[in-house]
């Protein structure tokens, strides 16, 4: 029984320094490393270890042998009873077996890692994806490994391929956070938004005092907003377009959405061109030079004077003032020595007009 007891022990010492091995040479790191640190501690509880015996230690280490070594000699010679076995004619099935990678295969990944990394710094990126794909092709179950080339593939332009080797990183290890970095990285820079926002709030949750992913995830926000913004207003941009045309073809529309049927149809503004017909004002506002030269544009374009040019006229405003003097002399009837086209121009229906021309010509600007 107490030899029982000791196998186990030696048992689980082996299974604790195979942990401390792993995490030696990097190929469990972060929160993977946290959590071999705690199944170390399970381990030598459950088993009456004291890691902190030196002399205990000594008694129940395996070294120099290690558990993945005596692993690998236990399917070497499987594969070789297997085989002895079909050269006799005994009955047995081979089934393949994988080794995994040996301690040498980590060793040289490794250097292939950090060959990879210096070769990020100097941005030579595809360079840098070869070494980290060498790394991979000796120790395929490495989270890190395909995290970097994730990164090298981004900085490349390669996304979808960032994004597959991000994917991997994490069905290796679920808790890598810089995996969700590297996915959000991949899906910024596909312009696929949404899932980097999706892929910063993963990583944010297992590390939440990382501020560069908290600053990366405020930008995905940021992009998502600008997105929706301008959405909004191309929906918005026809119905805008739709009324000035709308405006632009109304019956009696001039340039600019003028409505010059209304202004003729005014109560006001005909009793005021009545007044003009019947006192003379009319025949000197025709005979002014400033008005033959807008006549004659009009004969020879087709196009009516635009009103702001009118009322802008200094000549057509001083003949405006002093159109009346004769009528007023006259004492016509209704009259009352008023100067009609004065009164015609500073009529705030005309005025109100004269606005809306504006604003419409404005609007075409």
């Amino acid at each position: 029984m107490q030899a029982q007891e000791e196998t186990r022990k030696r048992l689980a010492m082996a299974v604790v320094e195979y942990l401390d091995k792993v995490v030696a040479d990097g190929s469990v790191a972060g929160d993977g490393a946290e959590s071999l640190e705690v199944a170390k501690q399970c381990i030598s509880d459950a088993f009456g270890i004291n890691l902190e015996d030196e002399t205990q230690i000594k008694e129940l280490s395996l070294k120099p042998f290690s558990l993945d070594k005596v692993f690998d000699v236990y399917l070497s010679t499987q594969a070789k009873l297997s085989s002895s076995g079909a050269d006799t004619g005994a009955s047995s099935t081979a089934v393949p077996v994988s080794t995994g990678p040996s301690d040498d295969d980590r060793k040289r990944a490794d250097e292939f890692k950090a060959k990879g990394n210096s070769l990020v710094v100097t941005r030579d990126y595809q360079g840098a994806i070869e070494a980290y794909t060498k790394a991979i092709d000796l120790v395929s179950d490495n989270a890190v490994y395909f995290g970097n080339r994730a990164a090298a593939y981004s900085q490349n332009g390669d996304y979808q391929e960032a994004v597959d080797d991000a994917k991997q990183a994490l069905d290796i290890d679920p808790g890598y956070t810089k995996g969700y970095s590297r996915l959000g990285l991949a899906y910024f820079g596909m312009g696929n938004y949404e899932d980097a926002k999706a892929a910063y709030e993963k990583g944010l949750e297992l590390d939440p005092a990382s501020q560069a992913m908290r600053n990366a995830l405020e930008t995905a926000q940021a992009k998502i907003e600008l997105a929706a913004s301008k959405n909004t207003d191309r929906s918005s941009a026809p119905a805008t377009s739709n009324a000035a045309s709308a405006a632009a073809a109304a019956p009696g529309a001039g340039g600019g959405g003028f409505d010059f049927a209304s202004m003729m149809s005014n109560p006001a503004l005909m009793n005021m061109a009545q007044s003009m017909m019947s006192n003379g004002g009319l025949e000197r506002l025709m005979s002014n030079p400033a008005i033959s030269q807008l006549a004659n544009n009009y004969r020879s374009t087709g196009q009516m004077p635009s009103m702001a040019d009118m009322m802008s006229n200094p000549d057509i405003m001083d003949m405006a003032r002093n159109a009346g003097g004769s009528s007023a002399d006259s004492g016509a009837a209704g009259s009352g020595g008023a100067n009609p086209l004065a009164s015609l121009l500073n009529n705030p229906d005309l005025a109100s007009m004269a606005q809306q021309f504006m604003r419409g010509n404005q609007d075409n600007n």
